[in-house]
């Protein structure tokens, strides 16, 4: 398949290209000969290319809809809506465990990679993670890790979910790694487009309290 093929098939099948999902289509759309005809190949119909990053080197691509006046593209555009609302909570409780259980102070960027080992011996140390983890798989996206049969087969399941959705990577096929993708920047986007929308929080942190932790965050 010829490399323009390659990216129009992604784009318009809802991927998001980034160095981490496929290094090679993203290098090749880092030339901006090669973008205009990509761009040039979507206008016949009804998309044009979106961004992120730095107008210059963007950091990952998709493809938007230029309007909605043709029924199929409505139709397919409120398609794709619905799939992002059902999956954004999920995402965000995920983004809250990692957050937690990874010990870190900032949100799941494009890039960040997910260490199984940690994340596990995390989980498996406290109880509260433990419980975060059960209780993802209350949400349809992540409701086959009700089948595993203990913490490290749940964590599987749900790094897996996330991984067919695109909004993370294994970083080798050897490894147990994950790499969030520039999908994941995606959402954060929304989130923050939503937040400010409602005059929301995002801290998706943890404050310490006498008595237990506090859970802040974007109530969807």
């Amino acid at each position: 398949m010829s490399p323009l093929r390659d990216v129009l098939h992604k784009l318009l099948s809802g991927s998001f290209i980034c160095q981490y999902t496929y290094p090679e289509l993203h290098r090749q759309m880092r030339d901006a000969d090669f973008a205009v005809v990509v761009e040039n190949a979507l206008a016949p119909l009804g998309r044009k290319l979106a961004t992120f990053g730095e107008p210059e080197a963007p950091d990952t691509f998709f493809a938007r809809y230029v309007d909605l006046t043709e029924a199929v593209d409505r139709d397919a555009a409120t398609a794709q809506l619905v799939e992002l609302r059902d999956q954004l909570r999920p995402c965000l409780e995920f983004i809250r465990l990692i957050n937690r259980a990874g010990r870190s102070e900032t949100c799941l960027a494009p890039g960040d990679t997910i260490s199984f080992a940690d994340m596990l011996d995390s989980i498996e140390n406290h109880v509260t993670y433990r419980t975060q983890l059960w209780d993802l798989s209350g949400y349809d996206f992540f409701s086959k890790s009700k089948s595993g049969k203990d913490n490290k087969d749940r964590l599987s399941l749900v790094l897996r979910a996330l991984a067919d959705a695109g909004y993370l990577v294994k970083r080798s096929s050897e490894s147990a790694n994950y790499v969030a993708t520039g999908k994941m920047g995606y959402v954060h986007t929304i989130l923050a487009w939503i937040a400010e929308y409602n005059s929301l929080s995002l801290d998706v942190g943890t404050s310490d309290q006498p008595g237990g932790e506090q859970q802040g965050g974007l109530d969807l």
